[in-house]
């Protein structure tokens, strides 16, 4: 798990008028929208007596802590403490808040102290916006790590295999060359897969006829997300995006969308949603048991071939977040301070303020990795 990229938080469409209780990277948020329906996004731990502010209530553009009573606004700076009002409010009395944005209908929050010239994009999805798309969403909880569903998600090779019976074809598993285009956030890659031959909306037909579909797989670090573009022989057209989220080290909540220039009425989006579903479903049955549970360290782990080089690409970008120091150090936090006491991913302002009472969650040590 990484600091200093945007992830997403949830969809636009569920933070309302409330707090949402949000949980990434192993750590506690809270999510909110201030008067103006500006969403914001808060460590959920008070400085004060460790109160989960997401049980507490909104109150006008500030978060009371259900404990005492603490107001935090929402650049996370405490503004009112109850039991001692004339009190002049302490520098530490505040938490990390981060910098947040609404696009393509999810909430994304950067959860890092990177000033924003520094911070990576997101990935462009156009389509979503698109009105001619029609498009479903929703989300998939899972019993693994978020690295291993992106590349998961990258390898074409497994869907004969694991979705023999809903795209994949076990008759024709081959993979054909195809070369990675990739940058310092992202990286995709066009195949040509065969698919076999449907007949009616989404049944399988029993024969051995097929359809080379031009497929182009790809991800992003930001999100995290991959993501898919079906180019199917009669112009039809499917995208999908998935922002694959870390709720901790084995655990990941997706959240997805799937865009279709074909069959867009409304009547039809149940059966896609389904299909989707049913999809990741077949993947979890797999993912759930892989051993080791993250991707390993070395490349010399595992025996990889050409047709994983989508998969090599995403784990040499991985692999620059890592010599950037930004891993967070999973080992660390569980030994020092699981239980014992708070940490937070640091926000931007740290760096103009020095007053924390919370320690700032541990990263690997690089320098002392390379010793």
């Amino acid at each position: 798990m990484f600091t200093n990229l945007w992830y997403v938080v949830l969809p636009s469409s569920q933070l309302t008028d409330g707090l949402k209780p949000v949980r990434l990277l192993g750590q506690p948020f809270v999510a909110f929208r201030d008067d103006a329906g500006v969403a914001h996004l808060l460590s959920d731990v008070c400085v004060h007596r460790g109160g989960s502010l997401s049980a507490g209530n909104k109150v006008g553009n500030s978060v009371q802590c259900p404990y005492h009573g603490w107001r935090f606004g929402a650049d996370g700076i405490c503004t009112l403490i109850p039991a001692q009002p004339d009190l002049r409010i302490p520098a530490k009395a505040r938490v990390d808040a981060y910098p947040t944005l609404e696009r393509y209908g999810w909430v994304w929050a950067f959860l890092g102290d990177l000033p924003e010239a520094q911070r990576p994009p997101l990935p462009t999805l156009d389509w979503v916006d698109d009105p001619d798309i029609r498009t479903v969403a929703g989300h998939f909880d899972w019993e693994a790590s978020w690295d291993r569903i992106i590349e998961n998600g990258l390898d074409f090779a497994h869907a004969p295999f694991v979705h023999g019976s809903t795209f994949g074809d076990p008759d024709h598993p081959e993979i054909d060359s195809f070369d990675v285009e990739s940058d310092t956030w992202s990286g995709c890659a066009q195949m040509l897969m065969r698919r076999p031959v449907r007949k009616g909306l989404l049944r399988r037909k029993s024969s051995s006829e097929f359809v080379s579909v031009v497929t182009v797989p790809g991800f992003h670090l930001s999100g995290p997300c991959t993501t898919l573009e079906l180019q199917l022989p009669n112009g039809w057209r499917i995208y999908i995006v998935s922002a694959h989220v870390p709720i901790d080290a084995n655990r990941t909540r997706t959240w997805w969308m799937m865009g279709r220039t074909f069959l867009r009425s409304r009547l039809l989006d149940r059966k896609f949603i389904a299909s989707n579903l049913r999809i990741f479903e077949q993947d979890h049955a797999v993912l759930k048991k892989v051993r080791p549970e993250r991707v390993p360290d070395s490349f010399q782990q595992e025996v990889s071939l050409k047709s994983d080089a989508l998969q090599i690409t995403f784990r040499k970008s991985v692999q620059v977040l890592e010599q950037r120091g930004w891993r967070i150090d999973e080992e660390r936090l569980v030994r020092t301070f699981t239980g014992r006491k708070a940490c937070a991913v640091p926000c931007p302002e740290r760096h103009q303020v020095r007053a924390w009472a919370i320690e700032p969650i541990p990263l690997v040590d690089i320098t002392r990795e390379h010793e």
